[in-house]
């Protein structure tokens, strides 16, 4: 058998031109997206004003679009060219501007009346070109077209596009509220840009809407608005949302202001983090993107796209570092917050239990009220701190009006200072008491004091407003000193702590703060650093991680490590029944607040 051993070459041609029309008209199956498609011809053409209206005519749903553009461009004879539209498809006049009339300008393929398919049965479009009006008539699935002279005018002096009656699966997915919806997204940026507006009016559902730029939820990145590329400068907007946000998340790809792509993770390149963090939503525009002829939803791979893919990273990298940084952010303040309830619950629960038991946090208590006792044995309500102070009203008579600070009331109340002291064992403590009215004015003479230890085990000197306090061993000794003026007998206690020094030098700061420290494998949960008075807990630990699926499971968790610390702290030496025991008496009093 005899083989060619010459090269054969030739040119690509279309073997039947009305079977490539069809597959282009049917490449485009989203109805809303070919209602872009005729906005945006309306847009190109350099329309200020553009009408959506979605009728009802003798029980069937059509769909105009008017525009106040520049029409349809003219023939010679100064008739808008319908002929060259109908007879050359995937050539667009608008390829053939010039770089000043080009620019701005979307439309490139001249495929976009053909996606009417998508729509309704037929396309009547009408223009003047500057003369008389002509309509262009299209029939969905037939080849042939007509083109004939209309009487009357257009309301907005440009081009008028009617399709219907609308297809059966679409005239109740093409209702005003979505068209809407899906224009104020589709063409955020174009609508910002030139300034058009757009309205639907809906006479069906009787509804009319203002299709306003979307606005993104949440809060913007404060990342740079533009990123250099050999063929151009990227725009990006991303906006972290909060977790009430609505509405589909994402990042957009945009083309000069029209949304190519809802996501970006569509694209395979982009399929990693940050871009398919659900938190953000977003935009990246790059006008020198190519796009799919027929769906216009997809961008082709070449040096555009590949110039968009050498510029993501930077992208991504400002994106995560602005990402970690609010996060930590909001750790830190959550944290915060967490801390104030546990507080508040500890504070509670420590106050509750004895305080000689648990020692190594300073949790001051409320003050007993002083007591005055007279001949009538009667107790007088305690004033602030426990001090009764009668304070005299401004209607009192002149006779009844405080005295002059040279010349003190009866005895009304003693104080004795320091309020909280702590001291290592083997230390002392040296307090001093004052006698005062009921005005706060001090006694300097006719006082009695007397210093006792009412509970505690420590050794007391006394010597007039002054006493001396020692104890070699720990606890809570606890000093009350008593005032007498006649008949007139008053008196105030303070708490003394005995600590070890290492103790005290931690402890006396309150109830610790919590920090987090990931250690990755590790299987403990918690531990208490005395140096700086925080409980480290290990956020890598698989309890913890499982802990955030909810906030307050969260913080019933963070509530267990630091009851479990405040126990081993207070009782390093007791057996494992003992702290098992004290652990559930200190979880019993916090878990009603946590």
């Amino acid at each position: 058998m005899a083989t060619s051993k010459t090269t054969t070459t030739g040119t690509l041609k279309i073997g039947d031109q009305w079977n490539a029309i069809t597959i282009i008209a049917h490449s485009q199956t989203h109805p809303l997206k070919a209602i872009c498609e005729l906005t945006e011809n309306a847009i190109d053409a350099g329309a200020g004003h553009v009408r959506i209206l979605r009728r009802r005519s003798k029980g069937q749903i059509y769909l105009e679009v008017d525009d106040d553009g520049r029409g349809v461009a003219a023939d010679e004879a100064g008739l808008a060219d319908f002929e060259r539209i109908a007879t050359h498809l995937c050539d667009s006049m608008k390829r053939h501007l010039d770089a000043p009339r080009r620019k701005g300008v979307h439309g490139e393929f001249g495929i976009g009346l053909l996606s009417f398919w998508s729509l309704g049965e037929e396309l009547r479009m009408i223009s003047g070109g500057g003369g008389p009006l002509r309509e262009l008539h299209l029939v969905r699935g037939k080849r042939q077209y007509a083109i004939r002279p209309v009487r009357g005018r257009l309301a907005l002096r440009g081009t008028r596009v009617v399709v219907g009656p609308l297809l059966e699966a679409t005239k109740n997915l093409v209702t005003g509220e979505k068209i809407a919806r899906y224009l104020s997204a589709e063409l955020r940026d174009r609508i910002r840009t030139t300034g058009v507006t757009i309205d639907v009016a809906d006479s069906v559902a009787r509804r009319e809407l203002r299709v306003e730029p979307r606005a993104f939820d949440g809060e913007r990145l404060e990342i740079p608005r533009r990123y250099p590329t050999p063929l151009g400068e990227v725009s990006v907007e991303v906006y972290v949302r909060g977790d009430d946000a609505s509405g589909s998340p994402g990042i957009a790809i945009c083309k000069d202001g029209t949304r190519v792509l809802a996501d970006i993770t569509e694209l395979l390149p982009f399929q990693s983090a940050p871009w398919s963090d659900r938190r953000l939503e977003g935009l990246v525009d790059f006008e020198p993107l190519a796009l799919a002829p027929g769906t216009r939803s997809g961008v082709v791979p070449d040096a555009a796209f590949d110039a968009l893919v050498g510029v993501a990273p930077t992208i991504a990298a400002d994106i995560t570092a602005l990402l970690a940084s609010r996060e930590q952010a909001e750790a830190e303040r959550a944290s915060r917050q967490l801390l104030k309830q546990v507080h508040k619950a500890f504070a509670s629960a420590l106050a509750d239990l004895p305080a000689e038991d648990y020692l190594f946090f300073d949790i001051p208590k409320q003050e007993p009220a002083l007591q005055r006792r007279d001949g009538s044995g009667a107790l007088d309500q305690p004033g602030e701190a426990g001090i009764e102070l009668t304070k005299p009203r401004k209607d009192q008579p002149t006779d009844q009006q405080e005295l002059f600070t040279g010349d003190p009331g009866p005895l009304a109340a003693v104080r004795i200072s320091p309020r909280h002291a702590r001291r290592p064992p083997g230390g002392s403590c040296l307090f001093s008491a004052a006698a005062t009215d009921a005005h706060g004015i001090a006694i300097p003479s006719g006082v009695a004091l007397s210093w006792a230890v009412v509970a505690g085990e420590a050794a007391l000197a006394a010597e007039g407003s002054n006493c001396r306090v020692a104890s070699a061993a720990i606890g809570i000794v606890t000093v009350e000193v008593t005032a007498r003026q006649g008949e007139t007998a008053v008196t105030d206690q303070v708490p003394l702590k005995f600590l070890p020094e290492s103790d005290d030098a931690a402890g006396g700061r309150g109830l610790p703060g919590y920090r987090l420290e990931a250690d990755h494998g590790q299987p403990w949960r918690s531990r208490y650093d005395a140096a700086s008075n925080e409980i480290v807990i290990n956020s890598a630990h698989r309890d913890f991680l499982a802990s955030r699926s909810a906030a307050a499971k969260h913080r019933r968790y963070i509530g267990k490590l630091y009851a479990k610390e405040v126990v081993l702290t207070n009782f390093p030496h007791e057996s494992p029944a003992e702290v098992m025991e004290r652990l559930i008496e200190v979880t019993l009093r916090t878990e009603d607040t946590l």
